[in-house]
């Protein structure tokens, strides 16, 4: 078995995958939201004392799980990149400390790659080719992925989908995570009041959200008291969403043009649990005859089970880390 950490930002984690067969032996996670709703965003300083916390809590049910005996493990996954700093040594930490103590070997694990290979947990045939939308915390990118290689087709200029989520969940009172908020609030919404604009109406294949979020917040000045939060939320997820599906379909009438096809396309990452989103998404592909992979909705946000995922495929392949050299890295999107 190969058993993964998770730490790159809020969510302490900790699983089990069967090598054989990619099973899913054990997953637990521990989401730290009401620590840091009241700051509308996540507190770093926070984030890493509750995973210094929580990880051997949960290493301790997995033991339990184990029966203590750690004889089947056969190597560690963790989370190295990308992620927060002061979370992602939490869990280095404790995977060092493993493969110490019980002479495993570690495998470092991009967290993006994670979540393209949330599709595959529980399966043990991937899919490639494989074109990805990935929304996930501060990235919004179209990839194409296939076993070798995994390249970044387009990206955000500023703000990620998640981020303008989160922000305009504050700006409206709501706390934090601003996704779950906003789709509440929009699935409350009786009439449509509000308007705002979709950001980079042109054949640019990149994202942005910051003009988007800057609209909400002129409108929120402007309506004071009159505002009703329902339709605002309504009318951002809206114009959110579209400005991914235009980018979307722009990217499949180039891949069109050149006489290519996507023969599968996935959403993964946090924001992929946008119900609006996935149904829109479902649409666009079904149009240009491709289908849509989704990741079950337990394993959207960050968790160890994607880490341990592709630890599998690490693993089969040799690639191990050099306990002495492996580190982390807050910011790399490379693959």
């Amino acid at each position: 078995m190969i058993l993964s950490i998770e730490s790159s930002c809020d969510d302490s984690s900790l699983a089990l995958t069967q090598i054989k067969d990619c099973k899913l032996l054990f997953h637990q996670k521990i989401s730290q939201d009401e620590f840091h709703s009241n700051y509308g965003g996540i507190v770093p300083e926070i984030a890493s004392r509750l995973h210094a916390q929580r990880l051997p809590k949960i290493l301790s049910n997995l033991k339990e799980f184990l029966g203590g005996d750690f004889s089947t493990l056969k190597a560690i996954a963790v989370t190295s990149e990308p992620g927060l700093s002061v979370t992602l040594i939490e869990g280095l930490m404790m995977a060092k400390t493993l493969s110490l103590s019980l002479s495993l070997p570690l495998l470092s694990i991009n967290h993006l790659k994670g979540h393209i290979y949330s599709l595959f947990i529980n399966q043990e045939k991937e899919i490639f080719p494989l074109s990805v939308l990935l929304v996930s915390g501060g990235h919004t990118l179209i990839l194409e992925a296939t076993e070798q290689e995994i390249k970044i087709i387009a990206q955000s200029l500023d703000d990620s989908f998640g981020e303008s989520f989160d922000k305009v969940a504050k700006m409206l009172g709501e706390g934090y995570p601003g996704g779950p908020i906003i789709q509440d609030l929009a699935s409350k919404c009786h009439k449509e009041l509000y308007s705002l604009p979709i950001p980079l109406q042109n054949k640019t294949l990149a994202f942005s959200f910051s003009g988007l979020k800057n609209a909400v917040r002129l409108e929120i000045e402007k309506r004071g008291d009159s505002l009703d939060k329902n339709a605002l939320a309504y009318a951002f997820q809206k114009s959110a969403c579209s400005h991914i599906l235009q980018k979307c379909k722009r990217y499949f009438l180039e891949k069109k043009e050149r006489g290519e096809s996507v023969s599968h396309f996935a959403i993964v990452g946090g924001g992929s649990a946008n119900l609006f989103l996935r149904n829109e998404i479902d649409k666009l592909t079904a149009s240009f005859g491709s289908k849509l992979l989704l990741a079950p909705l337990e394993f959207c946000s960050d968790n160890s089970a994607m880490i341990g995922r592709v630890g599998v495929r690490e693993y089969l392949r040799g690639n191990f880390a050099d306990i002495d050299k492996i580190d982390i890295s807050p910011r790399n999107t490379q693959f």
